[in-house]
């Protein structure tokens, strides 16, 4: 009863058993739950209890499958040839699957994790467009994204406007056109469009924006360290923001000039 209502952070986790976590973890995801029920059902602004969930076995799981989706196989081509052969750390992983979920589980609730160590890799697009990924180890860090998105997808996902289409599903290039027409018909008076694109968007979001969000949608101070700590993995700099400010005034400034020039012409015509 006493880690029943205490801070995730102060629980001695490594003391318990395997069976003793779950059902702790199902206790107190539980009792949250109920106290939602009990004040009619709605849901809060700021959801919370967010690491327990992250942390069951059920959600590893699930997430250790989704992470090994179209991974377990590697494509080699030698002399002309293309061969598939089995992804090594993942074979590695699943021959002592459940004993690793369960030391990521522990590395969730103490935020005790192993340095980060990824790559960088250019990869060329059909389109020709060479684009820069970052690897990670598939074992802890691609099973933990994965734990982390199943739980807070739906909350983060229900925050987005309506206009947002990348790598949202359900919102593709169809749905971004039906979404622009009906825009056009709904008001008429639109003509224009800004399209633009940013070299290394997602790597030059400031850290301190997406924490700030997140701190917004969840209260769980736990999970809102776990967040930097997979954040702060990687570098980033204020580029975007760099960026926007001067699209920003770009935009401003050609919409000066078309006012003006169209109050030229109408000289011009009432001249003649």
């Amino acid at each position: 009863m006493e880690y029943l209502t205490a801070d995730i952070s102060d629980i001695d986790w490594r003391s318990l058993s395997c069976s003793e976590i779950d059902a702790l973890l199902s206790a107190r995801i539980e009792r949250y739950e109920s106290a939602i029920r009990i004040n009619g059902g709605k849901r809060p602004k700021r959801e919370g209890h967010i690491i327990e969930r992250i942390a069951t076995m059920d959600n590893l799981l699930a997430a250790d499958d989704t992470a090994q989706k179209g991974k377990s196989q590697r494509r080699i081509v030698k002399s002309g040839r293309v061969f598939h052969v089995p992804h090594r750390y993942i074979t590695r992983h699943n021959q002592r699957k459940f004993q690793e979920l369960r030391e990521l589980q522990l590395m969730i609730l103490t935020l005790d994790f192993p340095p980060c160590e990824y790559t960088s890799q250019e990869i060329k697009t059909d389109a020709g467009k060479v684009r820069e990924i970052i690897k990670q180890h598939f074992y802890p860090w691609r099973i933990l994204h994965h734990a982390v998105l199943r739980v807070i997808e739906p909350k983060v996902y229900g925050s987005l406007i309506p206009g947002a289409f990348a790598c949202i599903k359900g919102r593709g290039l169809h749905y971004g056109v039906r979404t622009l027409k009906k825009m056009l018909r709904r008001h008429p008076e639109w003509k224009w469009f800004w399209k633009t694109d940013f070299k290394k968007f997602y790597q030059s979001i400031p850290h301190e924006l997406i924490e700030a969000e997140m701190t917004a949608l969840f209260k769980d101070r736990h999970f809102i360290r776990l967040i930097r700590i997979i954040l702060f993995n990687y570098a980033s700099d204020e580029n975007i923001i760099q960026t926007l400010n001067e699209e920003s005034e770009r935009t401003k400034r050609n919409a000066y000039r078309c006012c003006h020039k169209s109050d030229d012409r109408q000289s011009v015509r009432q001249a003649h």
